[in-house]
């Protein structure tokens, strides 16, 4: 007994040595470098693509090929593309202009060694950068301007708005990220006095544009006076609810219950309760621009944010002479409105960009075109947390009176 007992530790120690050899056996060697390059690709040709080009070739037949690396110098420095030896074209991105280019083609295999190098003459077409600021289209719009634009490669874009400061040197005031295929943004916060606004657009590979330079008149916009709104019931109307009433909607206070609180909505027939809507009356005719809505919970319980009954989808309806049954006749749609949770928190989560975003007030810009009204209608299609009522605590609305 004795003796298999010495014998265990020389067993067990052969055992783990044949084990470790079986182990190295199943991993891959290390791949050697035969010193050897591959031969260069054959039948090369291209395509320009915005501000890109792909250049299609024949792969050496060499089983050690590893990638094909094109490789183009330019005034911003190098720019390089890769294809497995899988692909046979490789797609040069990131070209400002439509200059032409000299690439050059090298096969590389396993060990890393390079073939000769094949030259091909390129001309990206028209890049992002440039087709996006040729298709800007700016008009004065209130407080500032109105910027329109077509991106029709959907490209990563920033379009850059300036204007003088007060001693005359060009500021930055607005910044727009998009790859949108079209869209248009505002920028305000200027008299209604000429002022020249310029536009640039920087693209991901930090290709810029030239600037455009246009001289506008901004149109006046102002506070619609809070004083002169009264709610304006319709028989349609939601009625109020837990004494929240209307007035307190444009009270100037978000603190509860400074707010407008509708009933229950929920019936049999529909138990959801939306949509629902109410009406108010701004007491003058004006052309709107934008308004700034609060939700409940920015100052109270945090947990009310981006919950409950703040509206999450609705529309914002206006009208001259509604009609007095409660009808849509008589009403314009003006705006269909989203709330957004900037951090996309689940409900019952808020960040600190949540928080602050909400006690900014949530902005919606009407179409330049909306009509000018006097009677606003908030059609509610649904809430942040599903309730069957709706609530908003302060509702501020900008314009100009006519």
């Amino acid at each position: 007994m004795m003796k298999y007992t010495r014998l265990l530790p020389l067993i067990l120690l052969a055992a783990g040595a044949l084990l470790f050899a079986s182990c190295k056996e199943d991993q891959p060697a290390p791949q050697k470098n035969d010193g050897s390059a591959p031969a260069p690709v054959t039948k090369v040709s291209w395509a320009p693509l915005p501000g890109a080009v792909r250049i299609s070739y024949a792969p050496p037949a060499d089983a050690d090929l590893f990638y094909v690396e094109a490789e183009c110098e330019t005034a911003k420095g190098s720019k390089v593309a890769k294809a497995t030896f899988y692909d046979h074209a490789v797609v040069l991105n990131g070209f400002g202009d439509t200059s032409e280019y000299e690439v050059k083609l090298y096969a590389v295999d396993r060990g890393e060694n390079r073939s000769e190098p094949v030259t091909v003459k390129v001309k990206p077409s028209l890049p992002p950068v440039l087709s996006v600021r040729n298709s800007i289209v700016i008009k004065e719009d209130f407080g500032g301007i109105n910027l329109a634009f077509t991106n029709s490669t959907e490209a990563n874009l920033v379009l850059f708005v300036l204007t003088p400061d007060s001693l005359g040197d060009w500021k930055e005031v607005d910044a727009n990220y998009t790859k949108r295929p079209s869209g248009a943004f505002s920028v305000r916060g200027f008299p209604a006095v000429k002022r020249k606004f310029a536009v640039y657009v920087r693209d991901q590979w930090n290709n810029f544009s030239d600037t455009m330079v246009q001289e506008v008149v901004p149109l006046f916009e102002e506070e619609i006076d809070k004083k002169k709104f009264r709610e304006y019931r319709l028989p349609t109307d939601a009625p109020t609810g837990f004494s929240w009433f209307m007035p307190r909607m444009w009270d100037g206070s978000i603190e509860e219950p400074n707010g407008f609180h509708t009933e229950h909505m929920g019936t049999a027939d529909n138990p959801s309760g939306f949509p629902h809507h109410y009406t108010f009356d701004m007491g003058t005719v004006a052309k709107l621009s934008r308004f700034k809505i609060w939700q409940r919970g920015i100052l109270s319980n945090p947990s009310f944010l981006y919950a409950h009954g703040n509206p999450r989808k609705f529309e914002i309806w206006g009208s001259t002479q509604p009609a007095q049954d409660g009808s849509w006749d008589g009403w314009t749609k003006l705006l269909d409105c989203e709330s957004i949770k900037p951090s996309g928190l689940s409900i019952g989560q808020v960040s600190n960009e949540d928080k602050a975003y909400a006690a900014d007030g949530e902005e919606y810009i009407f179409p330049f075109d909306a009509p000018p009204v006097r009677y606003i209608r908030v059609n509610v299609f649904s809430t942040w947390g599903g309730d069957d009522y709706s609530h908003i605590m302060e509702i501020t609305l900008f314009g100009a009176e006519q």
